[in-house]
């Protein structure tokens, strides 16, 4: 039985510190949530262009003072103790790290999360994930990317803290960092 493997079948309920040590010496992603280890799995060409892509254009369109990052880069809900690698993610401000892992490698406040559907991730993306990304008190937008066609929807917090919803076909969005995702030159020669 691989790593992974004992992750997702493992009955015993893990602590964080745990978690953090399994990943660390398994050397592989793997997603936490009410003491459950999950191994990621990898995207396809088309996913992971699309991904690129996203975050290029967060990179080359954020304000002063933000910090892209692309799916390596960990984040944890301090509300819930998930911890989940979006396909990227934006920090504006000082980047706020988790006080539970000593590396210093998870963040805790992102501005802005990213999540590009598959048919294997997207129910989860825009369920479970999407309440939890919920409770980050510094976000403020999630963007939800489509790989099958062009599709980019974004939810934003309002000043209320209700979320308003905005799904683009065509054209761009700009986004509350600067960042502008151009649909045609996101979704221009898609691998298969």
């Amino acid at each position: 039985m691989t790593g992974s493997s004992l992750a997702r079948r493992s009955r015993h309920r893990h602590t964080y510190a745990e978690y953090l040590a399994y990943e660390r010496d398994s050397g592989l992603k793997h997603e936490f949530e009410d003491g459950e280890i999950v191994a990621m799995a990898g995207g396809t060409r088309r996913h992971n262009a699309l991904a690129s892509r996203v975050s290029a254009a967060l990179e080359s369109g954020r304000k002063p003072g933000c910090v892209a990052f692309q799916s390596d880069q960990k984040v944890r809900v301090l509300a819930t103790g998930r911890a989940m690698y979006p396909d990227a993610s934006l920090v504006c401000g000082a980047i706020e790290g988790d006080p539970a892992d000593p590396t210093g490698a998870t963040i805790t406040n992102p501005t802005l999360l990213v999540e590009v559907l598959s048919a294997s991730t997207e129910e989860e993306d825009r369920g479970n994930k999407w309440q939890h990304y919920q409770l980050i008190p510094s976000l403020t937008q999630y963007v939800i990317v489509s790989q099958s066609h062009p599709r980019v929807e974004c939810y934003t917090r309002l000043p209320s803290g209700a979320w308003e919803y905005l799904d683009v076909t065509s054209g761009t969005l700009v986004l509350a960092s600067g960042a502008i995702l151009d649909l045609a030159a996101l979704y221009a020669e898609l691998p298969a």
